[in-house]
């Protein structure tokens, strides 16, 4: 078994070297429950197999070095089996300049996804009386969610991503965040296991701090650069984000800043909520405490609709997040104190009691070590 081990990661390393400007090749790791993943291996500076030293018995795992972004640890015993495979890349980025609501595919570029008009701030969306379905044969990854040049990190547009944002159209999921009993993996996330986190995140508290951070994918480098190979154990909701596949055209998946998730929220959940979220971008006192707001609409309802043609594969929409609850907490990578992240919290209509017909939309914060949504973007 080793041995097989063994010729599966010179091959990685061999591929490396032979990897073509027009021609891409991957290697996917097939779990034992067929989920899988995938890297491309022009992206991969070295592979060693390694094992755990403080666990009995040992446990052997890959530790795939990319050039950019978190080291990968894949356990031997998650892996059903190890594919090879190469991919033709011969991307032909569209004329037209992307819009909110777009579809965004797996290969780096977008169509129309319905949207008419839309003002800056995402008041008075206006769609299409049928929704335009996606390019059959494409895959969709995300929507764009974000294309105001001013809101577009300085630290992006510096790096070649001009467009703008999209959101993904899948959740991040952490494999080892299981149901004690049943061992299933749960739809949220920790952020972190660390009780110190820091990682040089910035501290957001007030309505107008948290619109003025857009630094998302900067925030998340951070903490990738102080745990370097500990990132997994460590920070799980920025590692599992950070090594999901993007287009080579687009940045890395990214847990959004406060302002970057604010955006994506006003532009993609309608009208109600974008009007709520525009007065509280001057508030200067806590947004958890000021920055609230039960609306006589539907913004998850809305954010999903966006997937409405999206095929089921494809997308995980947003869903409440307990019996209790009538909304989705959703992370968020500016810290709120030194013990909380700030998060936002999408609601959707109550069907009884006193808040009967609203739905919620809301700053709040959660503790480092809490259950939220992880929902990514990436620039491109």
């Amino acid at each position: 078994m080793k041995r097989i081990w063994s010729l599966c990661l010179a091959l990685i390393i061999g591929c490396v070297a032979m990897a073509q400007t027009n021609e891409r090749r991957q290697v996917v790791f097939v779990g034992n429950s067929e989920d899988s993943t995938m890297f491309y291996v022009d992206e991969l500076e070295y592979a060693t197999i390694d094992s755990t030293t403080t666990t009995v018995p040992k446990h052997k795992f890959f530790n795939l070095k990319r050039k950019e972004g978190a080291d990968v640890r894949i356990y031997f015993s998650d892996v059903k089996k190890v594919v090879f495979r190469k991919v033709q890349e011969e991307v032909v980025i569209p004329q037209t300049d992307p819009k909110v609501g777009d579809y965004y595919y797996s290969d780096g570029t977008w169509s129309d996804g319905g949207l008419v008009s839309i003002n800056d701030d995402g008041t008075n969306p206006v769609w299409a009386e049928v929704k335009p379905a996606p390019i059959a044969g494409k895959t969709v990854i995300g929507i764009v969610a974000v294309t105001d040049p001013a809101r577009i990190a300085q630290s992006d547009r510096d790096a070649g991503f001009t467009h703008g944002y999209v959101v993904c159209s899948k959740f991040v999921h952490d494999p080892n965040n299981t149901h004690p009993s049943t061992g299933e993996v749960f739809p949220t996330t920790k952020f972190s296991w660390d009780d110190n986190f820091e990682s040089d995140i910035p501290v957001k508290k007030s309505g107008k701090s948290w619109y003025e951070d857009l630094n998302g994918r900067q925030h998340c480098n951070n903490a990738i650069s102080e745990y370097g190979n500990m990132l997994v154990a460590k920070c799980p909701t920025i590692y599992y984000t950070n090594v999901m596949a993007h287009p080579s055209t687009s940045s890395e998946w990214f847990i959004p800043s406060t302002g970057q998730m604010w955006d994506v929220l006003a532009n993609l959940c309608g009208n109600s909520a974008a009007q709520r979220m525009k007065g509280w971008r001057t508030n200067t006192e806590d947004a958890t405490l000021y920055c609230s707001a039960y609306i006589y609409d539907d913004p998850m309802a809305n954010f999903n609709s966006t997937l409405d043609k999206v095929a089921e594969a494809d997308k995980e929409l947003l869903e409440i997040d307990s019996e209790t609850h009538n909304y989705c907490p959703m992370w968020t990578s500016t810290r709120y104190n030194e013990d909380a992240m700030d998060i936002f919290i999408v609601g959707t209509k109550y069907e009884s009691g006193n808040y009967k017909g609203k739905s919620l939309i809301e700053c709040m914060a959660e503790w480092y070590n809490g259950d939220c949504y992880a929902r990514p973007i990436l620039a491109f």
